[in-house]
């Protein structure tokens, strides 16, 4: 098992590895440059211009500044940051096999298959080609998983202090990468508090737990006010309270709760029904009529770590929900990003739960026809329930007003076409994923090769549509055939300084040019009522007119973006 291990972690890795080929560099602004210029800033380089960003915590930015220093080529360093990320990605295998076999008593056939169709999951894949944060939360959360899992398994004073010790790292961790792992903080907390009411952990572990989240929410919080000084001018937007105060009337309240229902809706479409195994089997415990007496045991040792899987699911469903109040995407009603990072692990669970189902076929064509007919019965309100859900969410894209074009990034695990997510695709992909949870549902009969198999098979499916849309879009439309860094320009010109012009902004310019100009400060100035404070300036291609003498240095291919050296500044 250990050498199929080996090898599926090394093929993941080498499959993700072989898609970041295509990529030049960064395509999600100003996400990626947030964490990119945050990673060059911690590593001595120059500060990025992200007055007008949201702010971008520092837990995964740390992580990537080492890598800065190996190169003053902008576009090498992206490449090792994608060859980080493969390599975080294709960790999510071996921890999601150490979580179900040691911490859930899953039997090594079939947590092979149900880590791996975990690992797949097709959000994985998709933003391991980008540099964002879910890179290091989706290892991380089933590192938190398996602390917490041990945690609540401990059995002497020295096992539950090591325990108290990785559930508070797991918990610091999370929250330095991103704010909405607040629930994961919650989660731990209240997990400490509650072994200590039960009498089931010493009182030194329970502070040692403790400790370490303090000791780390205080690192976290030096390490963002330090971001915030050097990269953000010193104060950062707080998009949270921002939309706190959207929240709390009728139209925001109303807004969030259709999020709520869109995006548990995606969850289950996402995961082809199998996050719906996995909370079925929860609920279901051990209590479980007809299992030996194996796999009630099997079923007990799982169902306190899938009980904090599914609190944390929830938590996450509700701050994405919130984190809405007023929509101006498609994808916004059933995005997905924020709780996707716990569905490799609600895949796994699913799956074993699917596993664990034995058929009763009689050997007559009457048992056989009972058999159908009881399967009939079980599934009809099921059925009825997701036909409900997928029509109340398409009635609520129908009558929606999200001008804006939808963002397939945060939805990229959805088994069909994106286009504007109208309500057709969205029955579109309900029926897809109704299908692959029927085809599941069927050849779970023919042991774990076949289930996990076919499981593996509708994930890489929907991988394949993902990494053309909206990896190789996404990359033709920020960086087309002939375009070219303006590296090369701003350090021959020898610029130290460059001016962007406001009254001419774009949004893929000032963001991701600042990452190509590793050693070239960028200041914002209206080149409308402003003299611009360097001579060299970057504007459109009608500056010239407007300043004469103005000469062209580097232009964006497919954009109306062009450096220009002004012989006195204006």
């Amino acid at each position: 098992m250990r050498t199929r291990l080996l090898a599926g972690t090394l093929a993941l890795f080498a499959a993700r590895l072989l898609l970041s080929l295509i990529r030049t560099g960064p395509v999600l602004v100003a996400d990626e440059i947030g964490y990119l210029t945050n990673a060059r800033v911690l590593a001595g380089g120059l500060p990025g211009q992200l007055e007008q960003a949201p702010f971008y915590r520092g837990g995964y930015s740390l992580l990537i500044a080492p890598l800065v220093n190996l190169s003053s080529n902008p576009s090498f360093v992206y490449h090792l940051v994608l060859v980080l990320n493969a390599a975080l990605a294709a960790s999510v295998f071996p921890l999601l096999y150490l979580l179900l076999t040691r911490f859930a008593g899953v039997r090594p056939q079939l947590a092979i298959w149900a880590a791996l169709a975990g690992a797949v999951y097709p959000a994985v894949t998709v933003l391991s080609q980008v540099a964002m944060s879910e890179n290091a939360l989706f290892p991380l959360v089933c590192l938190w998983l398996i602390a917490f899992a041990g945690l609540l398994r401990q059995e002497d004073r020295r096992g539950g202090l090591l325990w108290a010790v990785a559930l508070g790292a797991a918990t610091g961790a999370l929250w330095a990468v991103h704010a909405r792992m607040v629930v994961a903080v919650a989660l731990a907390i209240a997990g400490l508090i509650w072994l200590a009411l039960r009498r089931r952990l010493h009182p030194a572990a329970i502070a040692l737990g403790l400790g370490v989240i303090v000791a780390a929410a205080v690192g976290v919080h030096f390490l963002d006010s330090y971001l915030i000084n050097h990269n953000y001018a010193g104060s950062a937007p707080d998009e949270l309270s921002e939309r706190m105060d959207s929240l709390f009337d009728f139209q925001g309240l109303r807004t969030a709760a259709a999020n709520l229902i869109g995006q548990s809706w995606y969850l289950l479409v996402a995961t082809f029904g199998l996050a719906a195994a996995a909370v079925a089997d929860f609920v279901a415990g051990w209590r479980r009529h007809g299992e030996t007496t194996a796999e009630r045991a099997t079923a007990e040792r799982a169902t306190p770590v899938l009980g904090v899987l599914l609190a944390l699911t929830i938590l996450l469903l509700l701050i994405s929900a919130a984190a809405f109040p007023e929509r101006t995407r498609p994808d916004m009603l059933i995005y997905g990003r924020y709780t996707e990072i716990a569905a490799p692990a609600l895949i796994a669970f699913g799956l074993v739960a699917l596993g664990r189902v034995r058929l009763s076929f009689g050997s007559n064509n009457v048992s056989k026809l009972n058999h159908t007919l009881a399967g009939v019965r079980q599934f009809a309100w099921p059925l009825a329930g997701f036909g409900a859900l997928t029509a109340v969410v398409a009635l609520i894209r129908a009558t929606a007003s999200d001008p804006d074009a939808a963002n397939r990034w945060n939805v990229s695990a959805l088994p069909f076409v994106t286009v504007q997510l109208g309500p057709a695709i969205l029955i579109g992909a309900a029926l897809v994923a109704l299908a692959g949870a029927g085809l599941l549902w069927r050849v779970r009969a023919r042991g774990n090769n076949a289930l996990g198999g076919a499981a593996v098979c509708l994930f890489v499916a929907v991988v394949a549509y993902g990494v053309w849309n909206p990896v190789r879009s996404s990359q033709r439309a920020v960086y087309p055939p002939g375009w070219e860094s303006p590296q090369a320009a701003v350090e021959r010109a020898g610029a130290q300084t460059i001016a962007y012009d406001l009254d001419h902004y774009d949004t893929i310019g000032l963001y991701t040019v600042q990452w190509f100009m590793p050693k070239t400060k960028l200041t914002l100035f209206h080149g409308n009522r402003q003299s611009p404070p360097s001579r060299f300036v970057l504007s459109d291609e009608g500056w010239s007119r407007s300043h004469r003498g103005a000469k062209p240095l580097w232009s964006a291919v497919g954009r109306d973006e062009t450096l220009w050296e002004t012989p006195r500044g204006g």
